[in-house]
């Protein structure tokens, strides 16, 4: 490996890492070529322990990332914390160590303060704690190794297994732990990434779609921060049938937007081999000043052909039409019944930005917002008894720091008054003939007359013993019942109006490898969903055009076989869902003209500025931009392509 290459290399990913750190968020980049990878993961790992961060690494030959908890698992096995003994062996259990001789005394009640700095939450934290707060630490050792290894050990708290379901959440809350330990980020390596092109076509394309989803980064809020993740293969990986930039979402978030160069921070996809002649030594690292990470934070995500978490009227256009769609749709929903409404665009056209901007109006209009991707068709969306915890994990609610549900709850069951008022809630609703009054009734099971029993209050309401159950209509109900309890209680509690529900990703209904069947199933849900039995709801179907249209044609026959099965509620209806979804009046992401990309420019390099000052006016080229504009396919290649011009220019001065 070219030695030179290699220090720019290192030099871009270090700044990466830096800029993420200060944003806390995550990054995803591709690293391929045709030579050994070793000596540039070698120098990677150790640039990054030397600025203070953590390495984690993985084979996906070993386990791809269609078993997404195998790797989470390999990850926490491998990792190593800044100022640990290279020669000794690394883990999560070493980490825990290190931390907990450095606090000695003090480690239990300093692991816990810093746990709620960095909102560390769920299994990863229950175990974590035990660990520290035991006197030999070996059973608690075994059981954090069974927890990784997908294996249940009996505990006191309940606790979830680790398992495809939930490990994008465990590798969020492991990028926190790694920060609460004294880490100030992780740098992921996953290596032998060709595995994933030989996988068959249906695990080759949940692993794109876990991929794709790694990059959004979108987990209500929850999900990894402070980390740079390298996906590293062979030169081969753009150029083989099947590769990642044959899948259309994630290629649009991860191919090469600028032309050959030394390697500059954000990109999504770097050679390991030279591209150009190198006639430079790379730039130093800089820190980021604090008063700019709000810009980094919006600039690392428009990198990677993502709009910021937060929408921000800098990089909106053209959505003056959607306002007065979202206006109408919030009227109409403030009434018992609900809404439906399609919002229809292509790969890269601007929808995650729409819905972005509408979760900013529904929290703004007191609404909680609760988002549904379809992903795993037989384990999710069909089975809501199944997608409950998942679904309440990642609603964001329109309170401070968008704390979700399950935050407040322990909340309100932390809270002397408030208590009293959920009790007084769970009376009233349980002596009701609605659907949640069985959820209620079930809250106040074996508690005493005025009081709660908060084991029985969590269970309900954190529906983890849902995750495990079949899809019987029992246990469908059973979930229905308790969503329904919660935007009740939501209402009484928190004066939230009627929920804007998101279901986003819905192309993948049509993924390879997913049967009729399977979608058959999945519009039985929808027909809850979308079927008006959430009251006051706003409920939102984001897909593609050709995606509306198969299921238009498809959805009278699979409608049909499902009106006609003995075991559909009556809540489910898809009579409903069928009027609704041939009668929508899609909500077009409307393709920007000229004068709209022109006015998108501008603001990609405002924001270019606001991170790095004068650096990028030396990369200003006025005909180049216009020849962007011009030849711009969608909005968000143009935003990545200006945007990482500007990373060039800031970076080298070009």
């Amino acid at each position: 490996m070219d030695d030179r290459w290699l220090a720019h290399l290192v030099a871009s990913r270090a700044q990466t890492l830096e800029d993420v750190a200060a944003a806390g968020l995550s990054t995803v980049a591709i690293l391929s070529g045709d030579v050994a990878p070793e000596p540039a993961l070698d120098a990677l790992a150790a640039d990054a322990l030397e600025r203070g961060f953590a390495i984690a690494t993985c084979s996906l030959a070993d386990g791809g990332l269609h078993d997404l908890d195998v790797v989470v698992g390999a990850l926490a096995s491998s990792l190593r914390v800044p100022g640990t003994d290279p020669g000794r062996r690394h883990g999560l259990v070493v980490a825990l160590d290190a931390f907990v001789a450095k606090h000695k005394k003090h480690a239990e009640e300093r692991f816990e303060a810093l746990a709620e700095e960095e909102a560390l939450a769920g299994e990863l934290r229950v175990l974590a704690s035990q660990y520290i707060a035991a006197a030999t630490g070996r059973t608690e050792a075994r059981r954090l190794h069974a927890w990784l290894g997908g294996k249940e050990m009996p505990t006191d708290v309940a606790m979830r297994p680790l398992a495809a379901r939930t490990a994008k959440r465990a590798l969020a809350q492991l990028t926190r732990l790694v920060r609460v330990l004294g880490a100030r980020g992780t740098r992921i390596v996953l290596r032998d990434a060709d595995a994933l092109v030989e996988l068959s076509g249906g695990r080759r394309d949940v692993a794109y779609t876990v991929l794709r989803e790694l990059v959004d980064n979108a987990d209500g809020g929850r999900g990894t921060v402070a980390t740079e993740i390298l996906v590293v293969g062979s030169g081969a990986l753009d150029r083989r049938a099947h590769s990642l930039t044959e899948h259309p979402a994630l290629a649009s978030r991860v191919v090469p937007v600028l032309p050959p160069g030394l390697p500059v921070p954000h990109q999504s996809w770097v050679s390991l081999e030279p591209q150009v002649e190198i006639d430079r030594e790379p730039p130093s690292v800089r820190a980021i000043e604090g008063k700019r990470a709000g810009a980094m934070r919006a600039l690392v995500r428009v990198a990677q052909g993502l709009p910021p978490l937060d929408a921000i009227a800098e990089l909106t256009v053209g959505m003056d039409e959607v306002d007065a769609r979202i206006e109408q749709l919030f009227a109409h929903a403030s009434n018992d019944g609900s809404v439906f409404a399609v919002l229809v665009g292509e790969y890269g056209a601007g929808k995650t930005h729409h819905l972005l901007h509408m979760e900013a109006r529904a929290l703004a209009d007191q609404r909680p917002v609760l988002r549904l991707a379809v992903e795993r068709l037989d384990e999710d969306l069909g089975n809501p008894q199944r997608h409950l915890r998942r679904l309440i994990e990642n609603a964001a609610l329109p309170l401070r720091r968008r704390a979700t549900p399950i935050d407040r709850l322990e909340g309100w069951l932390r809270t002397p008054a408030i208590r009293k008022r959920l009790r007084a809630s769970l009376d009233t609703i349980a002596q009701g003939d609605g659907d949640a009054a069985r959820a209620a009734e079930r809250c106040l099971r074996g508690a005493e007359a005025g009081e709660l029993d908060d084991a029985a209050v969590m269970e309900t309401l954190g529906a983890v013993d849902l995750e495990s159950k079949p899809g019987n209509p029992s246990y469908r109900k059973d979930a229905y019942g308790r969503l329904l309890l919660w935007l009740d209680l939501l209402a009484r509690l928190e004066g939230c109006e009627g929920p804007v529900l998101i279901l986003d990703e819905a192309e993948n209904l049509y993924r390879a490898g997913v049967s009729r069947a399977e979608r058959r199933t999945a519009l039985r849900s929808l027909g809850f969903y979308c079927g008006g039995a959430l009251p006051r709801a706003c409920v939102v179907l984001a897909v593609t055009p050709d995606t509306l249209g198969a299921l238009r044609e498809e959805a009278a026959g699979l409608l049909d076989e499902i009106e006609g099965q003995s075991t559909l509620l009556p809540m489910e209806d898809v009579a409903m869902l069928r009027r609704r979804l041939l009668r929508a009046r899609p909500i077009p992401v409307t393709k920007l003209g000229r004068e709209g990309l022109a006015t998108l420019a501008e603001q990609a390099h405002r924001l270019a500025k606001d991170v790095h000052g004068k650096r990028v006016e030396r990369g200003r080229d006025e005909e180049g931009i216009a020849k962007l504009v011009r030849e711009a396919k969608t909005p968000r290649e143009l935003l990545r392509r200006l945007v990482m011009r500007g990373e060039r220019a800031a970076w080298l001065g070009e």
